[in-house]
């Protein structure tokens, strides 16, 4: 899942960073990191990835 922020959110269960958005994105398919996001209210959107494996982009392979 995509999600839209700016800078680090901090996990206070597990008291450390719980990620950093880069360019005002942070992509995860962690169901916890997940959960946590839109429980702080962050915005999301699915990602239609197949594999759900990171790699390069189509045009770029």
């Amino acid at each position: 899942m995509k999600f839209y922020g700016h800078g680090v959110v901090w996990d206070p269960k597990e008291d450390k960073q719980l990620c950093r958005f880069e360019n005002g994105v942070y992509e995860t398919t962690d169901k916890r990191e997940i959960e946590a996001l839109k429980k702080a209210g962050f915005e999301g959107e699915k990602v239609s990835n197949s594999s759900n494996t990171p790699g390069p982009a189509k045009d770029e392979a």
